[in-house]
């Protein structure tokens, strides 16, 4: 027994050499190598005090001064990058947020002191993490105590290459339901994988056409595609849903030549995975899910997840993910090299996913986002070589609800989850991200636009409120309009979308076939008039339906605000009328407005979620009403007005500018609907943009259901584009036969000439 203690004096007056140490109260610099220099001074402190600043300092994560207690043999075996490196593992795999500690009585033996201790860890991630009976050494040498350090005196058991880990067992994510409890996605769900020769198929530029249609993707990535591979390449071309597979199974294998028994390679590949229903058709709401981004590190390990864990990245995914995810079941171990347990430290018990259920239907949604695409795919030499995209809404009339929300183009969101069998994953994301039509961006939300002519319905909400214009009256809707002299216009004349369109005059009109026609010399005079009356007076009325303001849907993209701030001076105003000018709004908010109109007063919040849970055998955590954001006390004339104007802009033959689309349609609707077109100047006269086409309407006309709104910016004439889209999406809602789009479209792109200020 003397012979041990002997040894053991011997080798503490080994640790205690001369050496010097930085105590508290003198400072720490590093050197070019980035090593820590001291700088000496002469402090004297108890065992018990050295502890505390170590301690106090390691509480604070301030390694550098917890290294400045720490004594030389200890610096010489493990240096500061290792000692700093060693406390950065602890604190990343654990999240610390802290430590709390306390001490028991120093031992003291020559040179040598012993001080028991417990310490807690505390971690958002497990809670606190108890590590008691611990023993802090020092010795003492010329300058003080010193703490003999060792990777034990972090946690008891770490040392050597013993490493601390973090092991995660994550649950099956929560789907996501539509209104009627179908799948928009579902974890473990099949999905189909395509793969192609060339060489093998009847028809390439046939086959090219055909899976731009059956994957929704415009057709020219289709070709870019191709032309990445040699004739004889065996390649991936993507993914789609069973049901979307067995649809299309024979013209795959008949022009494409892809088929599941093709001899030699595997065309096509089934695997389970979580499965977007419609691969694109609603990644703009649902979002997608992927590795945790760099530079989100932080925000997700605060709320404790690790480093390479998958998460929601967007929409749904993301702004659920607690429901969806659950919470994973949490060991942090001690392991030997081998991976043996050596110490159990924590654990976190999870807890179950939760389903979302959304709003939306997903046939409907799907059929809107197949209309945007089949549109600009079929109108591929023409308008769709220069417009920008496309967004589409459906809105329930009486409750703010969203049937359906698309944005083109679209994407696949299984690209970005690592756990899919995308071999090509990455050139796609990287199309995607340098895509200037941005198919990341929610063009309903995120993107605001000038309206055109749809914005006149609010404009003549104003007139017709404040009797600006009597009811009775008339107005010669002229092809020239002279406002320079009466009123103070910029411009000496402005002519009518009708002379572009080498049309005669409207001629005497009443206010709702001023909407009808969209006679821009009418709301031309109603702006200056109501400027003379109050220059803020189509503002406030603009803002009570709710443009210029986020509706508060932010939840699956951030908002564009819109802008309708107050004319300056009466050419604003005039511009303004026939929403070009100052005015921007998003697709979401003319959404909200023409609901109001279709309902007559009420504005609502729009939503997406109808529930939290209740499905696949969880409770329901939450259901969700719908909610008011005001009420219009506008009287029901007002509404008359409105709706006599919109409802026969489909049907009347002479004045209606969507009647070719609808009433002298070859096929003639089986429903009744009320609308508005718009194409609305995007860009500086002569500037070479295309106008943004627009097309808003409620259906059925006697009593309202849904609301659409549909903008194809930089493209032709509402009643051109959007229109037609329109129509294809209120077939399929009503189940009528499908009618065609216009044939022109098949012919080669020309520029719309639009007047200057001129709105159709």
């Amino acid at each position: 027994m003397r012979l041990r203690i002997i040894g053991l004096l011997l080798l503490l007056m080994l640790f205690t050499g001369c050496s010097t140490l930085a105590m508290p109260g003198q400072t720490t610099q590093n050197d070019s190598a980035g090593e820590v220099q001291l700088v000496v001074q002469s402090t004297r402190l108890s065992p018990e005090e050295v502890v505390r600043g170590f301690l106090d300092a390691w509480n604070t994560g301030d390694l550098t001064r917890m290294y400045s207690f720490v004594s030389l043999p200890s610096r010489e075996i493990y240096p500061y990058p290792v000692f700093e490196r060693r406390y950065q593992q602890v604190a990343e795999k654990i999240n610390l947020q802290g430590i709390t500690y306390t001490l028991r009585e120093t031992h003291l033996q020559g040179t040598s002191a012993a001080i028991p201790y417990d310490v807690e860890l505390a971690s958002p991630r497990f809670g606190t993490i108890a590590d008691s009976d611990r023993i802090m050494r020092l010795v003492q040498s010329a300058d003080g105590w010193q703490i003999a350090w060792s990777p034990l005196d972090i946690l008891d058991g770490l040392a050597g290459d013993v490493q601390i880990e973090v092991i995660s067992r994550f649950l099956p994510r929560g789907n996501i339901y539509d209104r009627d409890g179908d799948a928009v996605v579902e974890q473990g769900g099949t999905i189909v994988s395509l793969y192609m020769i060339q060489q093998d198929m009847r028809d390439v530029d046939e086959c090219m056409t055909l899976l731009a249609e059956v994957l929704q993707r415009r057709r020219l990535e289709i070709v870019t595609l191709f032309g990445d591979y040699n004739a004889e390449s065996y390649f991936h071309v993507g993914e789609i849903d069973p049901e979307v597979y067995a649809q299309y199974r024979n013209d795959l294998e008949a022009i494409c030549a892809i088929a599941d028994t093709s001899a030699g390679y595997t065309k096509v590949q089934q695997y389970q995975e979580r499965a977007y229903v419609g691969h694109g058709a609603a990644a703009h709401i649902t979002g997608y899910i992927g590795r945790m981004p760099g530079d989100q590190v932080a925000y997700w390990t605060g709320k404790g997840y690790q480093e390479g864990d998958i998460v929601g990245i967007s929409g749904i995914e993301f702004a659920y993910e607690e429901q969806l995810a659950g919470k994973p079941e949490r060991y942090l171990r001690l392991l030997e090299p081998g991976g043996a347990t050596l110490r159990e430290l924590a654990g976190t018990q999870g807890s179950n996913p939760i389903p979302v259920q959304l709003t939306i239907d997903m046939g409907l949604q799907n059929a809107v986002a197949q209309a945007i695409s089949d549109a600009h795919n079929y109108a591929g030499n023409n308008w769709a070589t220069v417009a920008n995209g496309a967004a589409a809404i459906v809105m329930k009339v009486d409750t703010g609800e969203i049937l359906a929300l698309a944005s083109y183009p679209s994407f696949d969101p299984s690209l970005f989850n690592p756990e899919s069998s995308y071999i090509n994953a990455s050139t796609f994301i990287e199309r995607i991200v340098n895509n200037p039509r941005r198919p990341l961006a929610n063009k309903a939300v995120q993107e605001q636009y000038t309206p055109g002519s749809v914005y006149k319905i609010f404009t003549l909400a104003a007139v017709a409120a404040e009797n600006v214009f009597q009811p009775g009256a008339l107005f010669s809707c002229d092809l020239e309009w002279y406002g320079q002299e009466r009123f103070g216009d910029s411009l000496e004349f402005r002519q009518d979308w009708r002379v572009a369109d080498e049309m005669e005059a409207a001629g005497d009109i009443t206010m709702s076939q001023a909407l009808t026609t969209s006679c821009n010399p009418f709301f031309w005079e109603m702006g200056a008039l109501m400027f003379r009356r109050d220059p803020t007076l189509q503002a406030q009325y603009s803002g009570m339906f709710g443009f210029g303001q986020r509706t508060g849907f932010g939840l699956i993209a951030p908002e564009a605000p819109g802008n309708v701030a107050s004319p300056q001076v009466i050419t604003q105003a005039i511009n303004n009328a026939i929403g070009q000018g100052d005015v921007q709004t998003t697709a979401l908010q003319m959404a909200v407005a023409v609901t109001a109109i279709a309902n007559r007063g009420t504005v609502f919040q729009p939503y997406i979620i109808k529930q939290i849970g209740g499905l696949d055998n969880t409770e329901l955590q939450q259901a969700f009403e719908p909610r008011i954001a005001r009420q219009l006390t506008l009287a029901d004339s007002v509404y008359d007005i409105i709706w006599e104007g919109m409802c026969d802009v489909p049907y009347d033959e002479d004045l209606g500018t969507a009647w070719r689309v609808f009433g002298g349609s070859d096929m003639f609707p089986s429903y009744t609907t009320c609308g508005k077109t718009g194409t609305a100047e995007a860009g500086a006269r002569d500037s070479g943009i295309p106008p943004n086409a627009w097309y808003v309407s409620f259906s059925p006309a006697e009593n309202p259901e849904i609301v659409t709104v549909v903008v194809v910016p930089n493209s032709r004439e509402g009643s051109e584009v959007a229109a037609p889209i329109t129509r294809r999406i209120l077939d399929y809602y009503f189940d009528a036969p499908q009618a065609p789009f216009p044939e022109w479209w098949e012919g080669e792109y020309t520029p719309l000439k639009v007047p200057e200020g001129v709105s159709g």
